[in-house]
């Protein structure tokens, strides 16, 4: 189930960790956290699953919904239009914590 469907409230801390109050199975709510630099990369300005650090390039992170946006550099140097990734298509709560699927 994608994380925000049971969140209360989430934010992005420190440019590039997803903080979250989510609901475990009993209906509590849980705080949790999941680095997105372990997860997500930036292959020649657009972001890509399965990578890594792309906040180590990123300019101006932040969320806009589920949405996970910035300005990415490419290899020549220049930088594409703000670019985004929905983290809902793989972030999920599961029991009150937050996992990579």
């Amino acid at each position: 189930m994608s994380f925000s469907a049971t969140a209360e409230s989430y934010h992005l801390h420190d440019g590039h960790i997803l903080k979250a109050v989510v609901r475990n199975m009993e209906g509590e709510p849980c705080e949790s956290e999941i680095d997105l630099d372990q997860f997500i990369g930036n292959q020649d300005g657009w972001f890509m699953w399965d990578g890594a650090d792309w906040s180590h390039s990123a300019q101006d992170a932040r969320l806009d919904g589920t949405t996970l946006t910035a300005e990415l550099p490419m290899r020549d140097g220049g930088y594409r239009e703000r670019q985004g990734i929905n983290l809902d298509d793989r972030i999920s709560n599961e029991d009150g914590v937050l996992v990579f699927n």
